[in-house]
Formats: C-alpha cells, sequence, structure tokens
C-alpha cells in the first residue's frame, strides 16, 4: 500500500483552487525530480527542460479547466512527463548523446565511454515502454518498488517482475557485460 503524502494533498487542494504560492510550492518541491527523469530518459539537458516546464504547463491547464491531479500530485506529475518523454521518442529519431567525459579522462578512455555510453543508451531504448519507465522510476529517480507500482497503476509483484525482465533484457543486448 502506499502511503500517500497528506502535505501534498494539502497542496493539491489547494492549488486546485489556483493558489500562487501552492503553485509556486509544487514547481519548487517537483521541478528537479521531473528535470532529473526527463534526462534519465531523453539524455539531454534541452529535451528534459523542455519536458519540465510542459509538464508544470499542462498542471495549471488541467487546474484552470476543471481536470486537476485527482488523487496524487507526484504520480500525475511523473504521468505526464512519461507520456511527454513517449512523444519526445516518436517525433525525434535520434536523440543526442550527453557530454560525459570527465577532464580527466584520456582521449581513449573519453572514446571508450562514450561508446559504452552509447551502447546501452541504444539497448535500453531497444526494450519496452514499460521496461524503460521502470528502469527511469527505479534507478533514473530511486523511487522504491512501491512506489512505482503506484506510479505505473501496477501490482508490486508485477513491477518486480518487470524490473527483472528489464534488466534482464539489457543484460541479453549488451552481451552479458556488467552493468
Amino acid at each position: 500500500m502506499v502511503h500517500i503524502d497528506t502535505e501534498e494533498s494539502k497542496l493539491l487542494l489547494r492549488a486546485r483552487a489556483l493558489d500562487v504560492r501552492a503553485l509556486s510550492k509544487i514547481h519548487d518541491r517537483y521541478y528537479a525530480e521531473i528535470f532529473r527523469y526527463a534526462y534519465y530518459r531523453t539524455g539531454e539537458d534541452t529535451v528534459a527542460e523542455d519536458i519540465a516546464s510542459e509538464v508544470f504547463l499542462r498542471l495549471l491547464v488541467g487546474l484552470r479547466s476543471g481536470r486537476p491531479p485527482k488523487i496524487t500530485l507526484r504520480g500525475w506529475l511523473f504521468g505526464v512527463a512519461s507520456h511527454l518523454v513517449a512523444d519526445h521518442f516518436r517525433s525525434e529519431s535520434r536523440s543526442s548523446l550527453p557530454n560525459i567525459m570527465d577532464e580527466k579522462d584520456s582521449p581513449q578512455a573519453e572514446a571508450e565511454k562514450n561508446l559504452r555510453h552509447h551502447e546501452v543508451r541504444h539497448a535500453v531504448r531497444n526494450l519496452t515502454d514499460e521496461q524503460q519507465e521502470v528502469l527511469a522510476l527505479r534507478f533514473g529517480e530511486g523511487f522504491s518498488v512501491e512506489e512505482t507500482a503506484h506510479m505505473m497503476k501496477k501490482s508490486v509483484p508485477a513491477v518486480k517482475s518487470l524490473q527483472f525482465r528489464a534488466v534482464e533484457a539489457l543484460r541479453s543486448l549488451l552481451g552479458e557485460v556488467e552493468l
């Protein structure tokens, strides 16, 4: 059973009344998490910023139109972010890789790191949307299995199974290397 944050519930109630302080607090509280999630999924700073901004714009539109999040604000925000990430990949055939070079790396180490990063990112893109989602929530955002299950509207055993299958699929796609 996922615990519903009572502070979040109160904040959502105030946001439904379009309380400016509540809206500001929601943005301050969740923007960084949404950005990290979008960045983990896309690997692009500007795309992650656009997605995070769009999530909060859609929240405002939903609140103004009388279609606000019903129960969990955090789950709603991540659900919107997930849909926007999927939309991004549908509209883009390929995303650019982030700069992952450490200043002390040699050119050979940089090349190997970039190649490895590219291989992993390519392998992740070959997973199902649900497998990508569970990995992003569990490892990208550090959500618990219970939180992930709640956000994905699945049971805890289903999330555990989905995570296991995703990791195994990655291992297979990457040729049994250490992740």
